[in-house]
């Protein structure tokens, strides 16, 4: 974790369109990264194979496959992709529905939003200027509200405080047997001192804090490979399973077992897409 900076870039693949009009494009990249200042439009991008990492002033986002993120109109950020990423990104008009949170937001991408952004894709090839393909645009938007209602996940807040970047650096670093005292040793700082710099940065405690980065590593394993829950649970610190298991479903709404199958069987849809736009 670092102050957050704009990277250079000499071009963008995630950019808008010029004329600041809906658009929709398939996205595929190496590793790769980007910046903006902020745009005109707002952007949601779903990842069908690898990932995309998203930074802005109060924290960073991990989007892994099966997931889409929304990036609010004007919000400057950082992105970043892994090698071997796909995605398709939606710019749409802030005209047409309100954003309700403060800042970017992640999201499981459900049955409908990969069918209908698949399908809005197809449509924007064939006519871009098309009535049907300006109104799917507005629905489109208006779906955002209720596909963004979830409660905060994949994101780690921005450290104000050397003592709080090296903390979390730490504890990122050393995940499956962390503890916090350890970790407030790293900082050479007495916990109870850590304490009260973590609730004025973040508004919430040490634990709270490991525990969120423990969630976000263990979602972005679950959706990768053939690694069992039984391993995912040993990687980010927990020795019993089913403390792990009753962690994961109080932050995820789902029991690890059946996130990892419902990710399964859209990453093989997303597969589809991905190979089928790509034809």
């Amino acid at each position: 974790m670092r102050p957050f900076k704009l990277v250079g870039c000499a071009r963008r693949r995630y950019a808008s369109d010029a004329a600041p009009t809906p658009s929709i494009h398939l996205v595929r990249s190496g590793a790769w990264q980007e910046s903006s200042a902020g745009e005109p439009m707002h952007k949601i991008i779903l990842v069908l194979e690898g990932q995309v990492d998203v930074e802005g002033g109060q924290g960073g986002w991990l989007v892994i496959p099966n997931h889409v993120i929304f990036i609010p109109a004007d919000r400057a950020f950082n992105l970043r992709t892994a090698p071997k990423t796909a995605t398709i990104v939606a710019h749409l008009d802030p005209g047409d529905a309100e954003w309700q949170h403060h800042g970017c937001w992640v999201t499981r991408a459900n049955g409908l939003a990969h069918e209908m952004l698949s399908h809005l894709l197809k449509l924007y090839d064939e006519n871009p200027k098309s009535e049907t393909v300006r109104q799917m645009f507005r629905t489109l938007s208006l779906l955002c509200r209720d596909w963004f209602a979830n409660p905060r996940i994949l994101w780690l807040p921005q450290a104000k405080s050397e003592a709080t970047r090296i903390f979390i650096i730490h504890v990122r670093d050393n995940l499956s047997s962390v503890t916090v005292a350890e970790a407030c040793r790293a900082c050479n700082l007495p916990q109870r001192t850590m304490q009260r710099i973590a609730q004025e940065e973040f508004g919430h405690g040490l634990r709270i804090l490991i525990g969120e980065i423990r969630m976000m590593r263990a979602m972005e394993l679950l959706v990768k490979g053939d690694t069992s829950v039984e391993t995912v649970a040993r990687a980010v610190g927990f020795n019993s399973l089913s403390s792990f298991g009753a962690a994961f479903a109080e932050r995820v709404g789902l029991a690890p077992g059946e996130f990892k199958q419902r990710n399964r069987t859209a990453l093989r849809n997303c597969s589809q897409i991905s190979a089928s736009d790509g034809a």
